[in-house]
């Protein structure tokens, strides 16, 4: 709305400019993410389909590392440097950003030196996401993951299965969710994946606080002995 009345407005077509005083409300959206043993089942599992088998390397490395899709389908082998990928963040312009890379990650490119595939195999986004799917679905996550959205005031719940949520998007809100449950300090996983957006990066942090929340409820069974 605002594209287009700014758009008129250029041309003559009225002169308020009230318009850019309005602001689009945003719901807060649940953050889908695999847990640490979710993605370790996903890592070691044996695919006998190579598509899949790929695929599952492509999300891991990003779930490893906190990086979009948009990078690692971008990546080259200069982009390799000892313990370190190296390259130019697309979304937000960071030249030379450095990216440390774990112990899996690492083992991900290893398996590839040597094929064709090195660094790491690259699929689209949408043939990540459909083959991603099926391997989620293959490993057993199967389980029923209920979604809330709005439409203006209007509520609606529905529910899926976990194994058919899981997309490219989420192997970075993977890599985040967990280092905040490892207690990784905010300013070192913001630093590794390059997070500018401070209202985005809150959604992590709120899961955090939840997560050891549960945790530290687990002192609440002296209170019933």
């Amino acid at each position: 709305m605002k594209s287009f009345l700014n758009w008129a407005f250029e041309r003559g077509y009225h002169s308020s400019l009230k318009f850019k005083k309005l602001v689009a409300k945003e719901a807060e959206i649940e953050v889908v993410y695999l847990t640490s043993e979710e993605l370790m089942l996903l890592y070691n599992y044996t695919f006998e389909n190579k598509s899949l088998d790929r695929a599952r390397d492509m999300y891991c490395l990003m779930a490893f590392t906190g990086q979009r899709h948009c990078d690692i389908y971008d990546l080259t082998d200069v982009s390799v440097n000892g313990d370190y990928l190296t390259f130019t963040v697309k979304k937000t312009k960071t030249v030379q950003h450095q990216v440390f890379l774990t112990h899996f990650a690492k083992q991900l490119i290893e398996k590839y030196e040597d094929t064709i595939y090195y660094p790491i195999p690259r699929l689209s986004s949408q043939k990540l996401n459909e083959a991603i799917q099926k391997c989620c679905e293959e490993i057993g996550l199967t389980e029923e993951v209920q979604l809330t959205r709005y439409c203006g005031s209007k509520r609606f719940d529905q529910t899926f299965r976990k194994c058919d949520i899981i997309t490219s998007h989420t192997g970075r809100k993977t890599f985040i969710t967990n280092s905040l449950f490892l207690n990784i300090p905010e300013r070192i996983v913001k630093a590794q994946t390059n997070s500018k957006d401070e209202k985005s990066f809150r959604r992590y942090l709120k899961i955090s606080e939840q997560h050891h929340k549960r945790e530290l409820d687990k002192w609440n069974i002296f209170a019933t002995e």
